[in-house]
């Protein structure tokens, strides 16, 4: 028997190549400005010190220590980096306020065209210079949340944004408003604050900022809240999150949390360049000892059952669906069968020529003896 093999190419999560555009290596204990990251606010109000970051381990954290001042309180800038107009990029960081919500909290993207004016346009296409993902108070203290905010490619014509704050649990907790760049645009910046914030026993603390380009080969939001899929916190990321993914005892739904038994359950449409299923093949109908129905017997089965033999029903694909190995065998079957059926009526084409030949023969014989 031939068989054929589909194989769903599913890859983990964790498996990018993308390297983070922002880099935090230069991120060592001390104050102020720091390589790649222009301080906003004083020396003093911007201070990075090891703590604990949101997996659990100590990490160098970036500290905003507030003055009395209403004005900026720390935060960054980071460098200019090259942009390309025609793509999607991701920005990301995690945010923690403790003591108060006195202030407020910004995280933001810039774009910038070659003149080096700032060109960011909101989705409906307005520019805006001083554009912002976020502004406002985190949904709780003393909770460290990541912040995930898209600038779209400029050709961008949807009114729908996909930024978001996470909690530690992989929860969208809040959506955050994308932005999009200008035909124009050459160069972006990562940023994020604390400003006006005068209660000066109040702390804000930024860890592990991104910037990747949305093309497949990025970090998932998952991996970036649990990296590696174990261990600190966040490990429970597969958790259901509404109707937006969840994962059940290995089972993984996305769009649906009705699983069941199914490795994979979808509720919505799936796009991929290839799709491969494991079946048996339809061959056997070529084997020697297959039961070709007679087409007397494949009419009387539509007549009486208004489909062909061994295909399901419209009332039972609506009520189940199909198994697209099996269907794909099922539709090969009937194919099999009618190449047969075509083969035979070509050997009984064959033997009607060559009897109306012998008939004709006969008839010509008939006549020239009858003209004796």
């Amino acid at each position: 028997m031939k068989k054929i093999v589909f194989t769903l190419l599913v890859f983990p999560a964790w498996i990018w190549s993308q390297t983070n555009l922002i880099d935090t290596s230069t991120w060592t204990v001390g104050n102020g400005t720091v390589t790649g990251f222009w301080r906003i606010g004083t020396d003093a109000e911007n201070v990075r010190e090891l703590g604990t970051d949101p997996h659990g381990n100590t990490s160098v954290l970036w500290k905003v220590v507030p003055d009395a001042g209403y004005d900026a309180d720390g935060g960054w800038n980071s460098p200019y980096m090259a942009a390309d107009h025609t793509k999607t990029y991701r920005f990301t960081v995690w945010i923690k306020k403790t003591n108060s919500n006195d202030g407020v909290t910004y995280f933001g993207p810039y774009a910038y065209d070659t003149g080096n004016n700032a060109n960011t346009r909101l989705l409906d296409g307005t520019v805006n210079g001083n554009v912002y993902f976020f502004a406002g108070d985190l949904p709780q203290l003393d909770t460290w949340y990541l912040l995930v905010g898209f600038l779209h490619e400029s050709g961008y014509s949807s009114m729908l944004s996909e930024g978001g704050i996470y909690d530690l649990n992989g929860v969208k907790v809040q959506n955050l408003t994308d932005y999009k760049f200008s035909s124009t645009s050459t160069q972006m910046r990562h940023r994020a604050y604390l400003y006006i914030d005068t209660n000066t026993s109040d702390r804000q603390f930024f860890w592990e900022p991104t910037l990747y380009e949305v093309n497949g080969q990025e970090p998932t939001i998952a991996e970036l809240i649990n990296p590696g899929g174990s261990g600190g916190s966040g490990q429970t990321v597969w958790n259901s999150s509404g109707n937006d993914i969840d994962y059940t005892a290995g089972n993984v739904g996305i769009g649906t949390t009705n699983i069941g038994t199914w490795k994979l359950a979808v509720g919505g449409k799936i796009r991929a360049e290839e799709v491969k299923v494991e079946t048996n093949w339809a061959d056997y109908v070529f084997a020697k000892d297959y039961d070709l129905p007679t087409l007397e017997e494949v009419e009387e089965h539509i007549n009486e059952k208004g489909h062909l033999i061994n295909i399901p029903s419209a009332a039972e694909v609506q009520a189940n669906g199909i198994a697209l190995g099996e269907m794909n065998k099922l539709l090969l079957e009937k194919i099999e069968e009618l190449t047969l059926y075509i083969l035979q009526q070509e050997q009984n084409q064959k033997q009607l020529y060559k009897n109306l030949e012998a008939l004709q023969k006969e008839v010509s014989l008939m006549r020239t003896n009858h003209k004796k």
